[in-house]
């Protein structure tokens, strides 16, 4: 199995991105943005840039499909102050937000140009609601290693135009209809299409109804492409979830146009009947709980009190799909229904011996400073609950 494919010469490689040579450094080891290039998926655009405090942006290209949009973009500093992309948001011509985000956490340096890109989804799925043009908003905050750029003093923000092909996006991409089912300890989960673009690989599933047990996420999906044993590995870059089913949103390499598989190892998923989680913060005491893995204090301050959960797991932790969760509402021991606060940020951060054989699963809930009657009853919406079994599926 391989990550990608051999190496082209150096002079293929300055040749097939033509005006985005630049960007060389900065996307030659993520697939999905170097093939996007490569392949001429990418729209060179021109005139979009703006200047504030002596930073530069200037956006160079753009590939817009159904789903996301990949843009390269460069940065120039020209202070001697050290920043860092703050906050980025891709809005419509009304200020609807498409995409909201944190910026990447890398510096932009003192007297240079830094050269990036961004791969977002839209947050509709309505792709013909998309405007003629969106707006590419980004802030630049002090760089400080370890801690976020500060948004209450920000050294830069711009926002640009960035213009939409309406016509050229309906007929982006590729969509396969699947409609296969993948079936693990009795529990049915529908995979319904696959869209495949610049932007990413798209999949969409459907638990069964029928299902005894509420599925939270695949455990380790993952795309193999190719064949006869030489298989490029897709990784899973961000996913979606609801009651019903989700989205995995894979990275893609527009240059692979061979078979296409889904490999999973395994579902999270608990009884339907065992997704309620009562506590007594009172007492810091578990009266029921899906499992024996799951041990809870309370942190109390001036600020209120914060539930932390730990859960010792054979699913992997730090995960983008095998979290702890709680639904943001709770119900107290007299019936009243509440939302959930924010919890304390500067809860001691739990340390883990060198002899460790597993790290658990960490969850906080913020409770408040009201008083309670207890017990409190929580809804399970993600549980670390493993059932282990590999299983793979033809896509294309």
């Amino acid at each position: 199995m391989k990550s990608q494919g051999a190496a082209p010469d150096q002079a293929a490689i300055f040749q097939s991105y033509g005006p985005f040579e630049k960007y060389i450094p900065a996307v030659m080891t993520t697939n999905a943005v170097s093939s996007a290039i490569e392949d001429g998926l990418v729209q060179r655009v021109t005139g979009v840039t703006a200047e504030q405090n002596g930073f530069v942006l200037t956006v160079d290209g753009i590939a817009a499909d159904q789903k996301g949009i990949i843009v390269l973009y460069s940065l120039q500093n020209k202070t001697d102050e050290n920043a860092r992309v703050a906050h980025i948001q891709l809005t419509s011509a009304v200020s609807n937000p498409l995409h909201t985000s944190l910026g990447p956490d890398n510096s932009i340096s003192p007297k240079r140009i830094t050269y990036g890109y961004e791969v977002r989804q839209w947050e509709s799925d309505d792709a013909g609601a998309l405007p003629d043009q969106i707006k590419f908003e980004l802030e630049l905050g002090k760089y400080k290693q370890f801690t976020p750029a500060s948004a209450d003093s920000p050294l830069a923000k711009f926002s640009v135009a960035l213009p939409l092909d309406r016509e050229q996006i309906a007929k982006a991409g590729e969509t396969v209809h699947v409609d296969k089912t993948l079936e693990i300890d009795g529990q049915k989960i529908e995979i319904n299409e696959v869209y495949l673009a610049a932007s990413g690989i798209y999949l969409d599933y459907t638990c069964d109804p029928l299902n005894s047990k509420q599925i939270f996420s695949m455990y380790k999906p993952g795309l193999l492409a190719g064949g006869s044993g030489d298989y490029t590995y897709l990784a899973l870059r961000a996913a979606s979830f609801t009651d019903s089913g989700g989205r995995l949103i894979f990275a893609n390499d527009s240059s692979l146009t061979q078979s296409l598989q889904l490999q999973i190892k395994g579902i999270l998923a608990l009884d339907k009947k065992a997704t309620q989680l009562i506590i007594d913060t009172d007492k810091q005491q578990i009266i029921k709980a899906p499992d024996q893995n799951l041990q809870m204090s309370v942190h109390n301050t001036e600020r209120g009190s914060t539930l932390v959960l730990e859960y010792y797991s054979q699913a992997q932790t730090n995960s983008i799909y095998n979290d702890l969760m709680l639904g943001q509402k709770f119900t107290d021991g007299a019936g009243t229904v509440h939302s959930a606060d924010k919890f304390d940020i500067d809860i001691p951060r739990r340390t883990e011996p060198e002899n460790a054989k597993s790290i658990p699963h960490m969850y906080y809930k913020g409770l408040g400073s009201n008083k309670y009657p207890q017990p409190l009853t929580f809804t399970i919406e993600a549980y670390p609950a493993l059932i282990k079994e590999k299983l793979s599926l033809p896509i294309r």
